[in-house]
């Protein structure tokens, strides 16, 4: 695939994502995990992703020397790269001004991609909510309802936190040229960050590739 046609790719998968929604929520094979949790320890949450345990609301310290753990304190989040191998770059470079300017009309703010060998497994996206009462498990049921009337799928797991501050799910399906899709959320201060893995089911993944997306998941927290 040609880098231009990769391009317009990227920026349509975006643009649909934000009329459904919802970041670029993909479709995937996977086992159900075991029972999720939500068990506080020291503060942190544990949810069980397709990758395993993450922890949740427990950034790490930034050391300043470190290359691996990208932080943006205006947007308000922080992330980690498994390894030099990875790199970070912003979705903002893969839009036109008039792309650009349609998105922040419906509360996009930033967002980042988490990719190596230039595939854009990790995408991050970040919206300002313009309603008041927003209920997350409103929103991922919605989601899901809307992707249930567009495609053969079946949701893995549903995890939503009571406090209406995180939730975790995913979807798969047979029929879609990406057949495996995870997305974690955040919502703080009328701000909703989203990270969304699209790619592979777990079970076909290696052991090396397991380590390195769950590593993302679980350094992904807002700050």
């Amino acid at each position: 695939m040609n880098l231009n046609t990769e391009r317009r790719l990227v920026r349509g998968a975006i643009l649909v994502s934000i009329v459904c929604g919802v970041s670029w929520m993909a479709i995937w094979e996977i086992s159900s995990p075991s029972n999720s949790q939500n068990n506080a320890v020291l503060g942190t949450k544990i949810a069980v992703s397709g990758f395993g345990e993450i922890k949740l609301f427990n950034p790490q310290k930034v050391d300043l020397f470190s290359t691996n753990i990208y932080q943006d304190m205006q947007l308000g989040f922080q992330i980690s790269k498994p390894n030099n191998d990875w790199e970070i770059h912003s979705t903002v470079d893969e839009l036109s001004s008039s792309e650009l300017s349609s998105l922040q009309t419906k509360g996009f703010v930033g967002g980042i991609y988490v990719e190596k060998n230039h595939n854009k497994q990790f995408m991050l996206t970040i919206f300002d909510i313009k309603k008041d009462n927003f209920v997350l498990h409103d929103y991922v049921d919605q989601q899901i309802s809307l992707m249930e009337s567009q495609k053969n799928i079946t949701v893995p797991f549903e995890q939503v936190s009571p406090d209406n501050d995180w939730a975790l799910f995913a979807v798969e399906s047979s029929d879609s040229d990406v057949p495996y899709g995870e997305q974690l959320l955040f919502l703080k201060d009328n701000r909703l960050y989203m990270l969304q893995y699209s790619g592979e089911s777990p079970q076909t993944l290696d052991s090396e590739q397991i380590s390195d997306f769950k590593t993302i998941m679980d350094s992904f927290e807002v700050i």
